[in-house]
């Protein structure tokens, strides 16, 4: 069995600084690539966080036209009940009027 030496070359490990410069080009390539696709999933992702945002108010603006909707109906009805009583309050008096009329007219008559 044969043994090697190593030199001292050989067991040293390059240092950054040696690194050549195609290895370099080729991180930097890859740091490159990793930063648009970062990117791309981050613009993914913004736009999706926006849709969603968007039909949430979609729904509250409905939710909310919906609601103005029957406070417009309500009002509408208390409106209705109020001209109904005040007419039903107008025939009593004039109902009132009326059996009071007829009522001390009897005994005249009588």
């Amino acid at each position: 069995m044969t043994t090697r030496t190593r030199t001292k070359q050989a067991t040293r490990k390059r240092s950054p600084k040696r690194a050549a410069p195609r290895s370099l080009e080729r991180r930097i390539a890859q740091l490159e690539r990793t930063l648009a696709k970062a990117r791309e999933r981050h613009a993914r992702q913004l736009k999706a966080a926006r849709q969603s945002t968007d039909r949430r108010v979609a729904t509250l603006v409905q939710e909310m036209t919906l609601l103005r909707h029957h406070e417009a109906r309500a009002q509408a009805l208390t409106r209705l009940v109020a001209e109904r009583d005040a007419t039903l309050a107008e025939q009593n008096a004039r109902l009132a009027r009326l059996e009071h009329l007829v009522g001390s007219e009897t005994p005249a008559t009588a």
